[in-house]
């Protein structure tokens, strides 16, 4: 299932789905902000903005403030959720929380979180190319 998983989330990001913004980098520099001053609500607010447009670190922050439970209840599999779209997107550094994830989940928490990073691609490539109109590729001349 792992590689399957893998292979799925590398072409989907090879295709060029997620998209750095000027406005994901402010939302990540007010989640920081709020971070630091202790407001997780704020602080989960902005990086959930930002790293739903792909912002790889801000689904780093977002995916450790899951796992250590940083104002919110610890979960997870949303944990593994950002974590895994932050690495697939970059953030190599998250490997090790990762690893940590794996060993300390059951299976179907894994199963569940991997599903739900490869749906956020999946919704995110057809949001990204929904203009594009592939329909003319198989009509006959």
């Amino acid at each position: 299932m792992a590689v399957n998983f893998k292979q799925h989330l590398g072409a989907l990001l090879f295709t060029g789905i997620v998209a750095f913004s000027a406005p994901a980098m402010a939302d990540y520099d007010r989640g920081m902000a709020a971070l630091q001053s202790g407001n997780y609500r704020v602080a989960i607010m902005e990086f959930t903005d930002a790293a739903q447009t792909g912002h790889a670190a801000s689904q780093q922050k977002l995916g450790d403030i899951y796992r250590l439970g940083q104002g919110t209840t610890p979960d997870l599999v949303q944990a593994i959720k950002w974590l895994t779209l932050a690495y697939l997107n970059g953030m190599r550094e998250t490997l090790p929380a990762l690893e940590m994830l794996r060993d300390s989940v059951s299976e179907s928490e894994l199963v569940e979180g991997e599903q739900l990073a490869l749906q956020w691609l999946e919704d995110a490539n057809r949001v990204m190319f929904a203009d594009d109109d592939t329909s003319s590729l198989y009509e006959q001349n």
